[in-house]
């Protein structure tokens, strides 16, 4: 029975990765014109209580560690149960989690931002109160992706695109 390692730079390297893709639809839509309100990166920079000027460099250095938490406790997670037949439904139900938390994490900005809600609107959990666009586009981005191939312990069949990027990334030594 072989046992697994996790290689933590290649998780590392694929949460920043993804971390910045679970933001595409945003920055998609926003560089089209279309009315996106929600900046995760701003948002994180002043959470972080960043100046003005390293906001949106802050914001994303944040969301980047939180992403490579994120994926190295599901890397573990699923090294632990790599051997167990019904390791997709984990990856679902850990990947509908995420999404949960993430949404309800949005609801609490008012509580962490310091801007909130005067200087700036509070999104609401799932960001509901910027409107249908931004609650679609933050479930877009936190979609679950499961992956059946049983190619990679580490997130096989993880959801959301920080874990499917590991997947295709080996964030793990098991091939």
């Amino acid at each position: 029975m072989a046992t697994v390692t996790i290689d933590p730079v290649a998780a590392a390297i694929a949460a920043v990765v993804a971390a910045q893709l679970m933001e595409v639809p945003a920055y998609l839509q926003r560089a089209l014109g279309l009315p996106v309100h929600q900046d995760i990166f701003e948002e994180g920079g002043c959470i972080l209580r960043a100046p003005a000027r390293w906001r949106r460099l802050a914001g994303w250095a944040g969301h980047a560690a939180l992403a490579i938490g994120i994926v190295l406790l599901f890397a573990t997670f699923f090294a632990a149960v790599s051997r167990n037949d019904h390791v997709a439904w984990w990856g679902i139900l850990l990947g509908g989690i995420h999404g949960l938390v993430g949404g309800l994490v949005v609801g609490a900005f008012v509580d962490l931002h310091p801007g909130m809600p005067h200087d700036v609107p509070a999104p609401g959990v799932f960001y509901r109160h910027y409107g249908r666009r931004d609650v679609t586009t933050f479930i877009t981005g936190h979609r679950g992706c499961p992956e059946l191939r049983r190619t990679s312990v580490a997130a096989r069949c993880a959801s959301g695109c920080d874990d499917l990027l590991i997947l295709h990334g080996g964030g793990d030594s098991s091939g």
